[in-house]
């Protein structure tokens, strides 16, 4: 069997039950009430102007009000969600109002909205490590969407502390992160 084989079926393994433990949290609403007020507080502090973040599906943090209070307090701001745009992500502007469609695999993106190169993106984890990679859902659009962006934005993942793991295993293609907040600590 080819090597790249086993390193496949592991990761889907560590996606499984990674996404098992997420689904499975106790305290989930406090957990993520901590977390949001994590990235609230470093949103502030960051001083980005340009923050691309994502619609949660399966279990992932909310972070739209956090994103939405953020973009009240200074109307130069402008925050965008993701869409499919072949192989890679283009970031579509939303506002909490932003009429939504949906998108590919039915996640919903602004049904209008100006495409914007964000300086800083929240990235969904369905896990990371000690190194700050991450294990999404598999399908390689932020590595990819990472790979081509320049400049290259600041990376900041978003999890819940219990999906944190010693080792990912990296591949080449696996980007690290800048930072990763989590409902209990900023790594």
């Amino acid at each position: 069997m080819e090597p790249w084989l086993d390193q496949e079926a592991g990761r889907k393994l560590q996606r499984a039950r990674l996404l098992e433990t997420r689904a499975a949290l106790e305290h989930r609403q406090r957990l993520e009430a901590a977390l949001q007020r994590r990235v609230a507080d470093w949103l502030q502090r960051a001083g980005v102007h340009a923050l691309g973040f994502y619609f949660p599906i399966r279990g992932e943090p909310d972070l739209r009000t956090v994103v939405g209070t953020w973009l009240a307090s200074d109307t130069r701001r402008v925050a965008a969600l993701p869409a499919i745009a072949g192989r890679t992500l283009q970031f579509h502007v939303w506002t909490s109002d932003s009429p939504m469609q949906a998108g590919g695999y039915g996640i919903p993106i602004p049904a209008q909205g100006r495409v914007v190169q964000p300086e800083c993106l929240l990235v969904p984890c369905v896990g990371f490590d000690a190194d700050r990679f991450r294990i999404g859902f598999g399908g390689g659009y932020y590595d990819r969407t990472l790979a081509e962006l320049v400049p290259f934005p600041l990376v900041v993942g978003i999890a819940f502390d219990a999906c944190k793991l010693a080792s990912i295993d990296p591949q080449p293609h696996d980007v690290k992160m800048d930072v990763v907040i989590t409902d209990a600590a900023i790594y």
